[in-house]
């Protein structure tokens, strides 16, 4: 008797995936439904001449009335067969949001503990072409990259076992035929027919509509394109894992200098990889690996990731840091000539010095300046001005007064946010501070009846400080 298609077509994913362990320990994840039914059956005719060792996996979710009934239809194909069945019966939260996560977890981490407890190499799942299109056309409809196109895979790490799935070269009709040829018993659940759930749309409208419209085979170019995807989504991450091992300076901290030398199109990778060896790959969405473009090419400050984490800029790096922590102070002090400008503070503030211009002795115009212009005497700041943080203990003579006030007073006085000071940029003429902007004017490098040259200094505070660039 002729062995049928879907047989040969599981003993040959076996054989491709799992060349050479035999005997091979298996679990077969079974939950009486016909896909998983079909690959339980080709698993024992191949068992004895492939040497397989076979130990039946069932999940009672406790979700549906049948649930018991689905129990039993597993138990009593497992005994037909004499194959040992484990039973996991769940008891279902409370809150029903979000439960097929919840369902799913739940299974693989009893298909994990099982591999570890009996010493599986692997747990064999049912997923079918048909799966495999719908995924793939789901995810596409959902605007997935790459990754998410790269649909199911036929063989994952699971610990130190494997999930592997021997039916992704068959189609539900073949598995439905199997069936029926050899008479296996099976359970229907009654969910794959409510059309609330979007897979069940794509499964018995979209893609009936489509094969219609455009190709029969429209199941088969779908599971091609996830196999394309797959292929180059593999040779994509081993690039940007060669990539990471170059910019990551630290466990925390990758280095922008050589991320910027890696190729662009690694860099969300690159990012994606930091992020998931330090454990925040949950909930990791696009716009998260967007903003952290942003931050390495910008001047932004901090991008808040999942995990109650934000990454910071912190001159030259990326630094992986608690979330509810005050960002850290960042010095600076950078020389600005006459003529020129320059960005301080990450970026929030902009600061220019304009050329020299011969002095017409206007003072009134020295008088209408707002605090964030200043005259500056152009012989004091010929030489240009420093442009620096605060520092503890810092003092300004303001314009008009005698004595000193501190700058931690000025800061208080003007209102200015604890978060913003230790950023806020000081005009510094020789060794004295000229210019507090936005707050105050010294005496230092002031116009006087002397003046012959004058240089105007401005700063410009960005108020888009914190949004994308």
């Amino acid at each position: 008797m002729r062995t049928p298609r879907l047989v040969r077509k599981v003993a040959a994913a076996l054989s491709q995936h799992v060349p050479t362990a035999r005997p091979l320990q298996l679990g077969v994840a079974v939950s009486g439904g016909p896909d998983s039914v079909a690959l339980l059956g080709a698993l024992v005719t191949l068992a004895d001449e492939d040497r397989l060792s076979l130990t039946v996996l069932h999940v009672n979710h406790r979700l549906r009335p049948e649930a018991d009934d689905d129990q039993r239809l597993v138990e009593m194909l497992s005994a037909r067969w004499q194959l040992p069945c484990i039973v996991e019966t769940l008891t279902p939260p409370p809150k029903r949001s979000a439960i097929e996560a919840w369902a799913r977890a739940e299974r693989y981490r009893f298909f994990q503990t099982t591999c570890t407890t009996l010493a599986l190499h692997a747990v064999t799942l049912a997923h079918t072409v048909d799966d495999q299109a719908e995924t793939v056309l789901f995810r596409l409809l959902r605007g997935s990259a790459r990754r998410g196109l790269a649909g199911i895979p036929p063989l994952r790490a699971l610990g130190k076992a494997w999930i592997l799935r021997p039916l992704l070269d068959c189609t539900r009709q073949e598995v439905m035929e199997y069936l029926h040829s050899q008479q296996l018993p099976y359970v229907v659940d009654p969910s794959n027919a409510d059309w609330r759930y979007s897979r069940n749309k794509i499964r018995h409208r979209l893609l009936p509509l489509l094969e219609q419209e455009f190709s029969p085979r429209l199941r088969h170019h779908l599971a091609a394109l996830a196999t394309t995807f797959r292929e180059e989504e593999e040779w994509l991450e081993a690039q940007a894992t060669a990539g990471r091992d170059r910019v990551q300076t630290a466990p925390t901290m990758l280095s922008l200098s050589k991320l910027a030398a890696e190729p662009e199109a690694l860099h969300s990778r690159i990012l994606r990889q930091w992020l998931e060896e330090n454990g925040l790959a949950s909930d990791l969405t696009f716009l998260h690996l967007r903003s952290l473009r942003a931050l390495s090419t910008c001047h932004r400050r901090s991008v808040d990731v999942p995990g109650n984490r934000r990454v910071l800029r912190e001159g030259d790096a990326l630094v992986i840091a608690e979330r509810g922590k005050r960002l850290p102070s960042i010095p600076y002090s950078s020389l600005l000539l006459p003529g020129k400008e320059l960005s301080v503070g990450e970026g929030a503030y902009r600061v220019v010095l304009s050329p020299l211009q011969e002095w017409k002795g206007n003072f009134e115009q020295v008088r209408s300046r707002t605090l964030w212009h200043a005259l500056f005497d152009g012989d004091a700041v010929r030489d240009g001005v420093l442009v620096r943080t605060f520092s503890p203990g810092d003092r300004v003579c303001p314009l008009g007064m005698h004595g000193h006030k501190k700058v931690h007073d000025v800061f208080i006085d003007a209102k200015i946010p604890v978060v913003h000071r230790s950023t806020w940029p000081l005009v510094v003429v020789g060794s004295d501070i000229a210019w507090v902007p936005g707050c105050v004017r010294s005496e230092i490098a002031k116009i006087t009846a002397a003046t012959r040259w004058v240089c105007q200094g401005t700063v410009i505070p960005l108020p888009e400080k914190g949004k994308l660039c």
